[in-house]
C-alpha cells in the first residue's frame, strides 16, 4: 500500500516538473518535436517548429537545414547567415551554406563557403569532396562576363563617390581657411 502511494507521488512530482518545463521553456519541446519530424523527413513541419524557436543560433541552423531539405535553398541561405552571426560551430555552418549555394547553382559562393569550412575543420572529408565537385562545376559553368562588368561599374561608381567626397572636403577646407584669413587677428593690449 505504501509503495503504491510512493510511486504515485513520484509520478505526480515528475508530471508536475514536466508541466513546469513545458510552461517555462516551450522551445525545448518544439526543438524535440522538430528533430523528430526532421528525422521522419517531414521537413516543412520541422522548419515551422524551428522557426518558432526564435533567434537562437542552433534553431536558425536547424531551420536552414530543414529548409534546404525542403528544397528552399535561398531561404536556407538566409537562415544560415543569421545563425553564423553568433554560432560557435562555424565550420558546419559554412559547409551548409556551401550546400545551399551549390543548390542555387552559385558555384563561386559554394567554393568560398567550402574553403571557409575547411579552414576551420581541415579533416572534414565531405567538405573536401563537395569543394572538388563545386570547383568542377565552376570550371564547367564560369560566371557570366556581364557579372564582371557590373562589378567593374560598381567599383567605378564607388571610386567616383570617393573622389567627390574628397573634393568636397578640399572645398570645405579652402572655405574655412578663407574665413580665418578674413577675420582680423585680435590685438593684444600689451605691447610686449
Amino acid at each position: 500500500m505504501k509503495s503504491k502511494r510512493i510511486v504515485l507521488i513520484i509520478l505526480l512530482v515528475l508530471a508536475l516538473l514536466l508541466l513546469l518545463e513545458l510552461i517555462f521553456r516551450p522551445e525545448v519541446l518544439r526543438n524535440s518535436l522538430a528533430s523528430a519530424l526532421f528525422k521522419g523527413k517531414r521537413y516543412q513541419k520541422a522548419a515551422e517548429l524551428y522557426a518558432a524557436n526564435g533567434d537562437d543560433s542552433t534553431a536558425k541552423a536547424n531551420l536552414g537545414k530543414a529548409l534546404y531539405k525542403e528544397g528552399q535553398a535561398e531561404e536556407a541561405q538566409t537562415a544560415f547567415d543569421e545563425a553564423l552571426a553568433n554560432s560557435e560551430d562555424k565550420a558546419e555552418l559554412f559547409y551548409d551554406r556551401g550546400n545551399a549555394a551549390f543548390a542555387n547553382k552559385d558555384y563561386q559562393a559554394a567554393v568560398e563557403n567550402y574553403i571557409e569550412s575547411l579552414l576551420l575543420d581541415s579533416e572534414d572529408k565531405d567538405a573536401k569532396a563537395n569543394l572538388e565537385l563545386a570547383l568542377r562545376k565552376l570550371l564547367e559553368n564560369p560566371p557570366p562576363p556581364q557579372q564582371k562588368q557590373n562589378e567593374d561599374k560598381q567599383q567605378d561608381r564607388s571610386e567616383e563617390e570617393v573622389r567627390n567626397i574628397l573634393e568636397a572636403l578640399d572645398n570645405k577646407e579652402a572655405q574655412d581657411r578663407k574665413e580665418q584669413q578674413t577675420q582680423a587677428p585680435q590685438r593684444s593690449e600689451n605691447w610686449w
